[in-house]
């Protein structure tokens, strides 16, 4: 996993944060075969963005992970979302960027992409079971409440300390920050703001000249204007336009445009989301529908929020 001024991962199992004995091939990689009609995976070619886009977020729905959450690591550690063909960082190994953790297999993290995520989202995983700072009341459906986490995927080091210590400012070279406005552009769609941590300097001890952990002083924040995932949305779910405009689509795309429907218009989920056809787009769709039927359709999943 890479950072600015990476630090090595072998490093980062000095945390304690990861659990000795836990493997891919013990967390199973059954969600893979939601994303076989995209085909066959073929050794030393890196699949569609289509099917890295389902592969992504099915994984992430596995682990009980948001998807915006896991789409931004992964474009962080690799912004093409590449298993094959990739130069490899500071001994981080595919999509994911993995280091050998025990329990892993190199040559597997290298040559099977669905091994290489298995392997990074159940390490995201392990971070979040950690312990870090968390959301009060948050759970893990909650994008915010991932913040600490992905921090701990890439090194709980003073480089990714969330502020600066000598000034008090924002670190936005820090690796979580990164991702997080990674979510913003991807995911939502620049749509909404992520609720923003009431940081003091006093909550992280550490070293700036030093590469030892950060120590938290503070264990428990709390936020407002929190953001739950979007993928969990069913049919019958009821949910609520959140930007002044938007389109509802005939197909899945923004090719073709069916109507405009405005700010706070309430749509019937009618089924499963759905990835767009062609473009690479990280968001989804959903097939909505408006209660009177007139509008009937698909929307993209960055301006929608459950009621």
């Amino acid at each position: 996993m890479k950072l600015m001024g990476k630090l090595c991962l072998t490093a980062v199992l000095t945390l304690g944060l990861f659990h000795p004995g836990g493997s891919a091939e013990a967390a199973g990689t059954n969600f893979s075969s939601k994303c076989t009609k995209y085909g066959v995976l073929k050794p030393n070619v890196n699949p569609s963005f289509q099917h890295m886009n389902c592969l992504l977020t099915n994984a992430a729905l596995a682990a009980d992970i948001p998807p915006e959450v896991v789409k931004a690591v992964a474009t962080q550690e690799n912004g093409k979302w590449q298993q094959f063909g990739i130069k490899p960082v500071d001994s981080g190994i595919g999509l994911m960027q993995v280091t050998n953790y025990p329990g892993y297999s190199k040559e597997k993290l290298k040559n099977n992409v669905i091994y290489n995520i298995d392997a990074g989202v159940s390490i995201l995983s392990k971070k979040y079971d950690s312990n870090v700072p968390k959301i009060k009341g948050a759970g893990r459906s909650i994008i915010e409440n991932w913040y600490f986490p992905v921090m701990a995927y890439n090194g709980i080091k003073p480089v990714n300390s969330p502020l600066i210590k000598a000034t008090g400012k924002k670190n936005t070279r820090a690796y979580q920050e990164e991702v997080f406005t990674k979510i913003v552009k991807d995911s939502l769609m620049g749509s909404a703001n992520l609720g923003q941590f009431p940081f003091n300097t006093a909550d992280f001890e550490y070293d700036p000249t030093s590469n030892k952990n950060i120590v938290f002083r503070k264990m428990e924040y709390s936020i407002k204007n929190l953001h739950p995932t979007v993928y969990q949305f069913k049919a019958g779910n009821r949910v609520m336009v959140t930007v002044n405009s938007v389109n509802v689509r005939v197909h899945p795309d923004t090719t073709k445009s069916a109507k405009n429907v405005g700010k706070n218009t309430v749509l019937l989920v009618r089924g499963d989301f759905v990835y767009s056809k062609s473009s690479a787009n990280q968001f989804v769709w959903y097939p909505v529908r408006t209660a009177d039927q007139k509008i009937k359709g698909y929307i993209s999943s960055a301006y929608i929020k459950k009621l």
